[in-house]
């Protein structure tokens, strides 16, 4: 059911036009490379142009990487991914990678980054530096006496903790005496260390750093590029750093030329190495002899003579192989599924696809999903503000990818749904048409399709969504039944959803005879039915059990699951729940809005924002609750009867580009 049939197919080629043969694989994108075990051995041929290949993207990364600050890209990031992107065929990009010489631009752009690097550094540096000194103005010595020292005296810079200064003045007075002389730095009360600096002779240098090192003395290294007084060093550094500032400047805006010119380019670049890389990473996986080369692959059914025909003009040189997979192998999963269902495939790709020869559930849980979210949201002015919103999207970004315009497809339909809902239950807005006296004159018109009142009438909604529940999970109940059949597994198919279906079917019979909502006479057939799934479900959910006691036990134990059945339906409650909560939270925007109109002068400005605002606010945190327990209901209640999902996708070699549109389909 929509999942394609796969054939196995081996090409056998020579080695003299397997490139041509990948680039028309690669060219159809319906041919899934299988990749061989033993990857020890490899054509040393392709893993020489796989290096280059890999080579060539490191450039185009760097390239890239380096560019991205400066360029001005026109198109938008999420327009770029939504498929925005400039049209290249294959051949001109080939033609593109020709004349561009990518290695000598990267060597240039290289010396632009490291001199942007070393300026950088070095005004760093200079910040540092003259952070130091801007401590240490009122030194009355040259620096070069700290920095480097005479032959006979040396001296130190640094901090000292306040509270030590009394006593290390003391220390060196005492210790040194006339050999040694120190400086510190005004402080204010509140700060906890002082700058200061020491002097002493060469010979009680040791003995001086000791007596510091007692009293918390940190030692700050001064450059010993730094000789002048401590004012004439800061004004040389803040010239040297005007000038590295301009050199800066200067690099940056050839940078951003290089980048405006280029940047275009090294896209295009990095999406044709890309693309010849898979291409060649295909061909270094391949088995091949010395003048063949064996490729393996999955190839969908459909697709298998349009596959044939592009390349029977190298039939003389190669052999193709079509073969069913054996009971051995583990083909790719592809959903083919119609128009309608397609937005559909999104939400069974979100939980997992189904293993190849499995059921494909987006046909089956598309209704479902498609009423479960109008129910949730069930406001028509929300499916309005959804509709509109999402097909402005679709239109603005027409060259979005498939998968995305597929899930916004899904959100359109679901403002469609809401939007039925919205007008069967008299919901627009909450109570908006029915609160302002302005809009008294579409009342009547809003009222003809009304149906149902959820605020006033809540029971009769319990009651459809139960019985919504009810029904999608006794289809869940016959879709496993009918796949068990389809697999040749009469005893699950019988026994086990049979069982179920029986039982369940009779008791919800029983329920509706005792309630007087069936005739009595279906009193009879009722319990008849009930006890016909339950001999069923206790004489076979034991059969995997040894001794007859325990297939006995496990069998009677085995309709202790009607709970979990009982409370899969009440999961559905959350319809109508959530679709309360939408009407509700409405009724309070527009009451508030109301409220708000009686304040003199600014009272319909406050309204208006009102209004405008905490629907939005409604609308953004209700979709999301609709989507997500509407999903829910299909992933746990409704998946849990006959779906396990674990398939692997097809994943076709093809054209896979960041950057460009491959709008033609000449060869690489």
């Amino acid at each position: 059911m929509a999942v394609a049939s796969i054939k196995k197919v081996e090409f056998y080629v020579h080695n003299s036009v397997v490139e041509d043969v990948l680039s028309i694989l690669q060219k159809t994108g319906t041919c899934e490379i299988v990749s061989r075990q033993d990857v020890d051995e490899v054509d040393s041929h392709s893993t020489a142009r796989l290096q280059r290949i890999d080579s060539l993207l490191s450039e185009t990364r760097f390239l890239l990487r380096f560019f991205e600050p400066f360029y001005e890209d026109s198109v938008p990031p999420m327009a770029r991914a939504l498929g925005e992107r400039p049209d290249f065929s294959v051949e001109e990009l080939a033609s593109l990678a020709e004349k561009t010489d990518l290695l000598q631009l990267a060597e240039h752009i290289r010396t632009l980054e490291r001199r942007l690097i070393e300026i950088r550094s070095e005004i760093t540096q200079i910040d540092s530096t003259k952070a130091i000194l801007s401590h240490i103005t009122e030194l009355p010595y040259s620096l070069e006496l700290v920095s480097r020292g005479t032959r006979f005296v040396g001296g130190f810079v640094g901090m000292l903790p306040v509270e030590q200064i009394a006593g290390w003045k003391q220390a060196i007075e005492k210790n040194l005496g006339d050999a040694g002389e120190f400086f510190i730095a005004s402080y204010e009360e509140k700060e906890k260390e002082a700058w200061v600096a020491l002097f002493c002779r060469r010979d009680k240098e040791q003995e001086a750093l000791d007596l510091c090192s007692k009293y918390g003395f940190s030692r700050i290294e001064i450059p010993d590029t730094l000789t002048e007084s401590v004012g004439e060093e800061l004004l040389r550094l803040e010239t040297r750093r005007e000038s590295l500032l301009k050199e800066e400047e200067k690099i940056e805006t050839q940078a951003s030329s290089e980048a405006t010119k280029w940047m275009p380019t090294t896209r295009a670049l990095s999406d044709y190495w890309n693309i010849l890389k898979s291409k060649y990473e295909v061909l270094s996986n391949s088995e091949f002899t010395d003048k063949t080369v064996i490729i393996k692959s999955w190839i969908p059914e459909v697709a298998v003579p349009k596959v044939e025909e592009q390349l029977k003009q190298y039939r003389a040189v190669m052999e193709i192989a079509v073969s069913d997979p054996s009971p051995e192998d583990e083909p790719p999963t592809l959903l083919v599924n119609k128009g309608w269902v397609l937005p559909f495939e999104t939400l069974t790709k979100l939980y997992g696809l189904p293993k190849y020869g499995e059921l494909d559930p987006s046909p089956l849980l598309a209704p479902f999903f498609f009423v479960f979210f109008g129910m949730c949201l069930g406001d028509g002015g929300y499916g309005l503000i959804m509709l509109g919103f999402f097909l402005f999207f679709m239109k603005k970004f027409k060259r979005m990818p498939e998968g995305v315009k597929n899930f916004i497809t899904l959100f359109i339909l679901s403002g469609i749904s809401t939007i039925f809902v919205g007008a069967f239950t008299g919901s627009w807005f909450g109570d908006l048409i029915d609160v302002f006296g302005v809009f008294k004159f579409i009342r009547p018109i809003k009222n003809i399709p009304v149906v149902l009142d959820p605020m006033n009438d809540p029971m009769t909604v319990l009651f459809i969504s139960l019985g919504l529940g009810t029904i999608q999970i006794f289809f869940g109940l016959f879709v496993a039944f009918y796949d068990s059949l389809r697999k040749k597994d009469y005893m699950g198919a019988f026994a086990d959803q049979g069982g179920w279906i029986l039982f369940l079917l009779g008791l919800l019979l029983i329920g509706g005879t005792v309630s007087g909502k069936l005739p009595a006479s279906l009193s009879m057939p009722s319990k008849a039915t009930a006890a016909a799934g339950a001999l069923v479900l206790v004489l076979t959910q034991g059969r995997a059990k040894s001794g007859v006691v325990q297939k006995a036990i496990s069998g009677v134990m085995s309709l202790y699951n009607v709970t979990s059945y009982l409370g899969d339906v009440l999961s559905y409650s959350r319809l109508l729940a959530l679709g309360l909560a939408s009407a509700a939270i409405g009724s309070i925007i527009n009451m508030l809005a109301s409220l708000a109109m009686g304040i003199p002068f600014i009272g319909w400005v406050l309204a208006l924002i009102l209004i405008f605002g905490g629907h939005l606010f409604s609308v953004a945190v209700n979709v999301l609750g609709a989507f997500v327990h509407s999903l829910r209901l299909q992933y746990v209640e409704f998946f849990s009867k006959f779906y396990s999902g674990g398939g692997k996708s097809f994943a076709p070699l093809t054209y896979n580009t960041s950057f460009v549109t491959i709008s033609e389909t000449k060869e690489a």
